[in-house]
C-alpha cells in the first residue's frame, strides 16, 4: 500500500506508468530500505494534477498516492534494492539532461536574432556571442566522452553531475544575451522576425529558469562533485 506526493513530475499527464522509490525499511542507512516499483498511472488512488508553468504549457505535474496496492510483480530489482537502481537512473538522466543539443539548438537561435537585428556589427556582442559558443564547444566534448564510455560498456560516476551544471547553466547565459539581443522586444511576450522564421526571447529566456532545478538543483549537483569526486568533507 502506497501513500504520499510527488511535485513536478514531468510530462505525467500524457505518461502511462510511473516509477516510484518507495521506503519499505526502515533499519540501516539511510539509503537502504528504499523499493522501486513501476506502475501504471491508471492504478486506482493515483491522481494527476497538471501544474501551468510560466509559459502558460502544463510541462509538469504533481502525483497524489492514496492506499495504492501495487502487486509484488511490480518490484524492480528486488525489495529494498531501490536506491542502486535509483543511482544508475540519475546518471543516464544527466546524460541527457547535458546534452549540448539543447544549448547547441539555443545559440543558433541567438544567432538567427542577432542576425535580424544587426548585432554582429557590435564588437562587445560578437566577444559574448565567442564566448558562449567556446562554451557549448567544450560541453560536446565533455558529452562525447560520457557517452564513449557508456557504449564501451563502462559505468559512469558521480562526475557526470558535471554536464548537468554546464549544460543548463550555459542555456541560462544565452537565453540572457537573447533577451538583450532582443532589445525592446525582450519583454514582449510573443515573436521576433528572423531570416528562417522566428525567435520569441521572452519565452526561451522562461524556458531557461528552470532548468538548474530539474534533475536534481545544481546546487545538489556540486555537492555531489564535492563530495564524491573531489573528496570534500560533507
Amino acid at each position: 500500500m502506497v501513500n504520499g506526493h510527488k511535485l513536478w513530475t514531468t510530462l505525467a499527464m500524457d505518461a502511462n506508468m510511473i516509477f516510484m522509490l518507495v521506503r519499505t525499511q526502515n533499519t540501516g542507512k539511510k539509503q537502504e530500505g528504499i523499493t522501486f516499483l513501476l506502475v501504471p498511472l491508471e492504478t486506482p488512488g493515483i491522481t494527476v494534477r497538471p501544474i501551468v508553468n510560466l509559459g502558460m504549457h502544463d510541462e509538469f505535474a504533481e502525483v497524489f498516492f492514496d492506499n495504492v496496492r501495487v502487486p509484488v510483480a511490480n518490484v524492480v530489482g528486488g525489495e529494498n534494492n531501490g536506491w542502486t537502481i535509483a543511482k544508475a537512473l540519475l546518471g543516464h538522466e544527466r546524460i541527457f539532461i547535458g546534452s549540448p543539443k539543447f544549448a547547441t539548438l539555443a545559440m543558433y537561435r541567438l544567432k538567427a536574432l542577432a542576425e535580424a537585428v544587426g548585432l554582429f556589427a557590435d564588437p562587445n556582442f560578437v566577444a559574448r556571442y565567442a564566448a558562449l559558443k567556446l562554451d557549448v564547444e567544450d560541453l560536446g566534448a565533455a558529452y562525447r566522452r560520457f557517452v564513449a564510455v557508456l557504449k564501451r560498456g563502462g559505468h559512469i560516476g558521480a562526475e557526470v553531475s558535471l554536464l548537468k551544471i554546464w549544460n543548463t547553466e550555459t542555456q541560462q547565459r544565452i537565453t540572457d544575451l537573447m533577451l538583450d539581443a532582443a532589445g525592446e522586444n525582450a519583454g514582449v511576450w510573443g515573436s521576433v522576425a528572423t531570416a528562417d522564421g522566428v525567435a520569441r526571447p521572452a519565452g526561451e529566456f522562461i524556458g531557461s529558469r528552470p532548468t538548474t532545478i530539474y534533475g536534481g538543483s545544481n546546487e545538489v549537483q556540486r555537492n555531489i562533485l564535492a563530495k564524491a569526486v573531489l573528496g570534500l568533507p560533507g
